[in-house]
């Protein structure tokens, strides 16, 4: 017995070695430098920046919170169903030794045995760029109340057709700059939806007003250029319009921007790569787009490839605010299935073009499948009406889409051996011996905890998280500074780590503190609303 409890002295003690010894200087600074501070940096879109120990330290709490639920690194794909090129995943271990440096108390350890933090700038990656366009400097109005998406017809001037073989996108403000989309037009349609709106450039939600407009590329914050194999491009035709839809989110105005797009062209390119919605609404869903007010419904859409083999490199599926969760996969005449992407909990405002880490073969006459439910419910935290109405088929914020674009060419023998990303895959079964914010034990985190609101000032909504070491009773109250109660949250007693949505829209602008009181204890946190 004295054995048994002298290795249980032992096992505690290597733990709380193991925590102390984990320090900002040697842990947590590479996983922050190699993930998250592509966003988190000074004049990033994210809303703090994390490239020092100070700036991870008062943040440290959102940290594990974000990082436990999946929610940061931004990435929707589930990569249990299938590996994608350029994954932005932190692995168990990674997640563990985050929260292990928390409950320690987030120590700094040696600065000088940290990483250089890395250096962000508006230099290009891909190298001489053939042609250069930038917007119109273009300023976010001053009443703007809510997100924007701004498109820009910029002309290419070209004499004759050439192809892209690199795209990259620059952002002129990249602390405003959500993401991009990046159209072609050649019948000049956009263009004209652009001259006739005052100032540059015009508004629309779901693509840029044109239907005869191409999708040739995007951009999200922390992605890399997209650059084709050798030999490969995506054609650009003589005398065509580059239009770029760019989403500013709400909290933008009268911020300035002035994004530039860098092309690398060619014209002898021997293997055209076209990107298209193969799977959409118009032609092979299996019943009119159109999801009822207080409903939940899953639509499905088929089409089978014509009798020649295809290579294909991404897939980047596309809906709006009411959609939840996707599934697309393909299969063969010979009866095999090919995972291709599933997103469990769709979010729009993170949507990207996911290429394979290898080209992908789909032999003639594959049938390609996609499954998309919308959530059109009060549940859904984004739904676009409140209460809920019927939502039908269109480019309006109030309409939904479904559609699954491809980027594709003819295959050749060999195709499937190219490689379109040769970084090491994330081993999702790294783990160390460590325990996450939901297990960790009550002797670490032994009173309730309230965390700092993301964002903060916050306008329309803000991310209220806490942690609870047991199942007691909490009641969460909003204070103005005179002491007088504004409002009380409807907040949930869960084991652990919790999270709620906070509508401040009905706050007047000024300062609050939150407050958290349950166990005996009270915890606050200040709130500013702006509107």
């Amino acid at each position: 017995m004295k054995k048994f409890t002298f290795l249980i002295f032992c096992l505690v003690v290597v733990k709380f070695e193991n925590a102390q010894s984990i320090t900002w200087a040697n842990n947590i600074a590479p996983i922050l430098y190699g993930n998250c501070t592509k966003c988190h940096h000074e004049n990033g879109i994210a809303p703090f920046s994390l490239l020092d120990y100070n700036d991870a330290y008062q943040q440290r709490f959102n940290i594990s919170h974000d990082v436990t639920i999946k929610k940061m690194p931004p990435w929707s794909p589930d990569p249990t169903y299938t590996r994608l090129a350029h994954e932005r995943l932190l692995t168990p271990a990674q997640i563990s030794l985050i929260n292990e440096w928390v409950t320690a108390g987030a120590p700094m350890g040696d600065t000088s045995l940290a990483p250089l933090p890395p250096v962000y700038n508006s230099n290009s990656q891909i190298g001489a760029a053939n042609l250069s366009l930038t917007i119109p400097i273009f300023t976010v109005p001053a009443n703007q109340s809510s997100d924007i998406y701004q498109c820009f017809a910029i002309p290419t001037n070209l004499l004759q057709d050439e192809y892209i073989t690199s795209l990259e996108i620059i952002p002129g403000n990249p602390s405003i700059v959500h993401h991009v989309l990046v159209y072609q037009d050649t019948t000049g349609s956009c263009a004209q939806l652009d001259a006739a709106s005052p100032g540059p450039g015009y508004v629309n939600f779901g693509g840029v007003g044109s239907s005869s407009a191409i999708l040739v590329g995007g951009w999200v914050p922390g992605a890399s250029p997209s650059v084709l194999p050798t030999n490969f491009g995506i054609k650009l035709f003589k005398n065509s319009y580059l239009v770029l839809q760019i989403h500013y989110p709400a909290g933008s105005n009268g911020c300035i921007d002035s994004t530039k797009i860098n092309l690398i062209l060619a014209n002898n390119v021997t293997r055209l790569v076209s990107m298209a919605p193969i799977l959409n609404y118009y032609t092979n869903i299996n019943t009119p787009l159109s999801i009822p007010a207080d409903s939940i419904m899953t639509f499905n859409e088929h089409y089978q490839l014509p009798n020649v083999d295809v290579s294909v490199l991404s897939v980047a599926p596309h809906c709006h605010l009411v959609g939840q969760n996707w599934l697309c996969y393909a299969v063969t005449l010979a009866g095999d299935t090919m995972p291709l992407i599933r997103i469990n909990n769709w979010d729009f405002h993170w949507q990207g073009f996911y290429n394979f880490r290898n080209i992908l073969k789909a032999p003639a006459k594959t049938k390609l499948y996609a499954y998309c439910t919308y959530n059109n419910t009060s549940s859904n935290p984004n739904n676009p009406n409140t209460p809920p109405l019927r939502v039908s088929a269109g480019e309006n914020t109030t309409n939904e889409m479904m559609l699954v674009y491809f980027s594709y060419t003819q295959y050749q023998a060999g195709d499937e051996n190219i490689v379109l990303d040769t970084s090491a895959l994330i081993n999702l079964n790294d783990t160390l011996n460590t325990v996450g914010i939901n297990e960790v034990p009550n002797t670490l985190i032994s009173t309730p905890q309230l965390y700092d609101a993301v964002p903060n000032p916050a306008k329309d909504e803000t991310l209220i998280t806490y942690y609870l070491p047991n199942t007691a009773t909490v009641e969460m109250k909003v204070f103005d500074l005179q002491g007088r109660l504004v409002d009380v949250i409807n907040a949930t007693n869960n084991l652990g780590a919790n999270s709620l949505n906070y509508n401040t829209s009905k706050l007047q602008s000024g300062n609050y503190l939150i407050t958290l009181m349950g166990d005996g204890v009270v915890k606050s946190k200040q709130l500013s609303v702006v509107r």
